[in-house]
């Protein structure tokens, strides 16, 4: 299929056609009306005395001069005449394109035709076709994550429903005590799930978020810190190994990060011990959670980054998650130009997960997630 021509291609050829044309036909006209007045005057003659030959000389002068001019008069408006058509004409292909976009409802992200739009409009619309495309995966984004969203709290809400109804209608202290109990531990998982959803959507949303120079170890203490009531009640042991290095990024996203990380393993790994490691490796900083518990299948290990995804080895017993922990982390890793990886072994118990994140650079400025 031959390319259609570009619209500088199509001016400049339009407005060269009427501007010979109209140039053509003025030529015509004025050859035409001097040439009679010629012959007028050849096949009449002036009077042989010098008046009456001034005043024919004037006469014949006069009406040359008016033949000569209204060609030109006529030409002005009939060239601007058709090069507002010419020009209409070539930029017909824009406002097809825009009956296109008009008529298109809200919610038709389909790609608008390229194929027969001139070469500058081109990138125009491919641009905003590649804007449909995200602005469609988006929606789907936020459909799929309302219905599991709505999907997963359902599981509590009823839940706390039911061991409501089993309060109300027990006689006996000792089980309407237990009932009780288990409505806040439905309430604490609804809590933590509302929260988690909270932190995905801010995430989805890809806000951009200041940059600044953070150090890794002080927020490690932190996170360590905040985790260790929930360390001694499951009997495990957090280690801090030494080290630190410092990456740009935001302070409470990294935060958010590793104390996922660090929670996702006093959750579902059942270890004794769970450590924290920061090293440097060339460009990169390198942040490490290591645990001995159950470990994860290795047929499991991309499930689990998946959102509303857990291992089947998680332990449901507790007070379970809500499947959105490593989701969060790969999130704010690909927000700060990182990577995570997953691995078990297969000899053994215990999972390794690995963040690798960019040193920070002196004089480099930017925003997560710009």
């Amino acid at each position: 299929m031959k390319p259609p021509l570009s619209l500088r291609t199509r001016l400049v050829g339009l407005t060269l056609l009427a501007v010979a044309l109209v140039w053509l036909l003025t030529a015509f006209v004025t050859w035409r009306e001097a040439r009679h007045e010629l012959e007028e005057l050849l096949a009449h003659p002036p009077s042989t005395t010098a008046a009456h030959m001034a005043k024919e000389r004037n006469e014949v002068a006069g009406e040359i001069a008016e033949h000569l001019l209204k060609p030109m008069l006529y030409a002005l408006p009939a060239l601007a005449l058709l090069l507002v058509v010419a020009i209409g004409f070539a930029l017909g292909p824009l406002r097809q394109l825009a009956r296109d976009v008009a008529e298109r409802a809200p919610d038709r992200l389909d790609p608008l035709p390229v194929e027969t739009l001139p070469a500058e409009v081109r990138p125009l619309v491919a641009r905003l076709n590649s804007l449909f495309a995200d602005i469609m995966r988006a929606l789907e984004n936020e459909r799929r994550f309302t219905a599991d969203a709505a999907h997963e709290l359902r599981t509590p809400l009823a839940a706390l429903k039911a061991q409501a109804q089993v309060a109300l209608a027990s006689i006996d202290a000792a089980e309407r005590q237990h009932a009780l109990t288990q409505i806040l531990v439905g309430c604490d998982r609804a809590t933590h799930l509302v929260a988690q959803l909270l932190t995905l959507a801010r995430l989805d949303a890809d806000t951009a978020h200041p940059m600044q120079v953070v150090a890794l170890r002080p927020i490690a203490e932190e996170v360590l810190a905040m985790s260790a009531g929930d360390a001694i009640e499951r009997h495990c042991e957090l280690v801090l190994a030494d080290g630190d290095a410092r990456v740009r990024g935001d302070d409470a996203l990294l935060q958010a990060m590793l104390r996922n990380l660090v929670d996702n393993a006093l959750r579902h790994s059942g270890a004794s011990q769970i450590e924290v490691g920061i090293l440097r490796h060339g460009q990169q900083a390198v942040l490490t959670v290591n645990d001995d518990g159950r470990g994860i299948p290795a047929t499991e290990l991309d499930a689990v980054q998946q959102r509303f995804r857990r291992g089947a080895s998680a332990d449901f017993s507790s007070a379970s998650g809500s499947g959105l922990g490593l989701s969060i982390v790969k999130r704010i890793v690909e927000l700060h130009g990182g990577s995570l990886d997953i691995s078990s072994p297969e000899s053994g118990g215990g999972v390794s997960l690995r963040v690798t994140l960019p040193l920070a650079l002196a004089g480099r400025v930017d925003s997560v997630g710009s």
